[in-house]
C-alpha cells in the first residue's frame, strides 16, 4: 500500500480507502445472491481485513444503517490505526425507505453526539456535510456546528461531500480543509477547475465512485439492458486497458484495478475510496496501490474509448 497525506490536515492516508456502506447496508449491483449486507461477524472480518491490509482511511456515515455502529463495535479497539471519517446532515435509519436531511446548527451537534456514541470513540478525525449543496455550503450554519465540535475537541478536521459544484464553493470559502467527489474516467468534471483549485490550496481530496457503482467492475456484464451505454464502455475498456499477459507482474488485472489505478493517476487525489462486502474484493482494490502508475499513453487511450461510446 503507497500513502498520501490529506492536504492541510497533514493527516497520512492509504491510496485506496474503505468506504464503509456496504458493511451497513444494502447496495450495489445484484449478481445472483451477491447483494446485500454481510452480517456482523462479517463486517467484522471486512473491518479487521482492511486494517491489516494497510488501509487507514475508512469513510462512513449515519446514512449507511449499520455501518457506524460495527465499525465501532469491531475495531474501535484498533482506532490508533485509521483516520476516520464520518458525515452529518443525512441520516436513513435501519428499515428507512428513503434518507431525512437536516443541516441545521442543533441537528448537527446531535449527529456528531450520537456517531461518536455509534463509533465508540471520542473524536472523529474528519467531519464532511454529507451531500453539500450550494445553498448548504452558502448559508453556513452546519459549518458553525461543526466549528464548535472542533473547539470542544470531538472533531479534528471538517470537509463536505457533494458535486463538483459544491465543492468548488467549499474550497473558495478556504474553511473546508477536504472535499469528496465523484471521479472515475467516465465522470470526469472534476479535473477541469477543482482538482487545479484543490492542488493550489493543498486541500485533501477523497474520491468516492471510482469504480461507478459497480460498473466499473466485472458486474458490468450484470447491468440491465438499459444501460447499454455502460455495458459498452466496461467491455470496451477490459478489451483494451486491462493486462492480457499471464505474467504475475502484469497490470491492469482487471477493470476494477484500472479504474482505481485512473483515478489515483490525478496529482490532486488523495485517497479513493472503494467499498465492498467481500475480503477477497477488498484484497484486490488495495493491489491497485503498488506503486505502479499508469503511463500517461494508457491514461489517453482509455478517454478516448470511453468518449468514443455512444
Amino acid at each position: 500500500m503507497e500513502y498520501r497525506i490529506l492536504g492541510r490536515t497533514g493527516l497520512k492516508v492509504s491510496e485506496i480507502g474503505l468506504g464503509a456502506l456496504e458493511i451497513g447496508r444494502d447496495w450495489g449491483i445484484p449478481v445472483g445472491t451477491d447483494f446485500g449486507r454481510p452480517d456482523e461477524k462479517g463486517a467484522e472480518r471486512l473491518l479487521n481485513a482492511a486494517l491489516d491490509a494497510g488501509i487507514t482511511l475508512i469513510d462512513t456515515a449515519p446514512a449507511y444503517q449499520l455501518s457506524e455502529e460495527r465499525i465501532g463495535k469491531a475495531i474501535s479497539y484498533r482506532r490508533h490505526e485509521f483516520v476516520l471519517a464520518t458525515k452529518v446532515g443525512e441520516r436513513l435509519n435501519d428499515g428507512d425507505a428513503k434518507s431525512h436531511y437536516d443541516y441545521s446548527f442543533e441537528a448537527t451537534l446531535a449527529f456528531v453526539e450520537q456517531s461518536l456514541r455509534r463509533l465508540r470513540t471520542d473524536v472523529i478525525d474528519v467531519l464532511q456535510i454529507h451531500s453539500a449543496s450550494i445553498d448548504v455550503i452558502r448559508a453556513g450554519e452546519t459549518l458553525r456546528a461543526m466549528r464548535k465540535m472542533q473547539e470542544q475537541g470531538k472533531v479534528r478536521f471538517v470537509g463536505m461531500t457533494g458535486n463538483v459544484d459544491a465543492a468548488l464553493e467549499a474550497v473558495k470559502t478556504g474553511d473546508y480543509d477536504t472535499v469528496q467527489v465523484s471521479y472515475n474516467v467516465v465522470y470526469r468534471e472534476a479535473e477541469n477547475e477543482l482538482f487545479p483549485l484543490c492542488l493550489d490550496n493543498n486541500i485533501g481530496v477523497i474520491i468516492k465512485d471510482g469504480l461507478a457503482r459497480g460498473a466499473l467492475t466485472p458486474k458490468v456484464s450484470a447491468l440491465p439492458d438499459d444501460a447499454k451505454k455502460q455495458k459498452m464502455i466496461g467491455e470496451r475498456l477490459i478489451s483494451e486497458c486491462v493486462a492480457k499477459s499471464l505474467h504475475p507482474n502484469a497490470y491492469p488485472k482487471s477493470l476494477s484495478d484500472f479504474a482505481l489505478r485512473f483515478a489515483l493517476h490525478q496529482k490532486a487525489v488523495t485517497s479513493v475510496i472503494a467499498g465492498t462486502r467481500k475480503v477477497e474484493h477488498l484484497l484486490a482494490n488495495v493491489g491497485a496501490s503498488d506503486g505502479r502508475r499508469l503511463t500517461d499513453e494508457m491514461v489517453r487511450r482509455a478517454i478516448e474509448i470511453v468518449d468514443s461510446v455512444e
